[in-house]
């Protein structure tokens, strides 16, 4: 029995199911489309929303 080829076929597996886990987390995270974006992408925008809404020499 080869078990360096079976050590290197589960090395692969691994790598391919890590990268494919990452591809899916980072499109759904950062993704930009308009109609659905990301979870970061969204909350970027609303952030940038509020200290654009901001006024300065407005007194509380």
């Amino acid at each position: 029995m080869n078990k360096k080829g079976q050590i290197v076929v589960e090395y692969v597996l691994l790598l391919v199911i890590a990268v494919s886990l990452s591809a899916f987390l980072v499109s759904q995270l950062v993704s930009r489309n308009p109609d659905e974006p990301g979870i970061l992408v969204a909350k970027w925008h609303s952030i940038m929303k509020v200290i654009g809404d901001d006024l300065p020499d407005r007194r509380k």
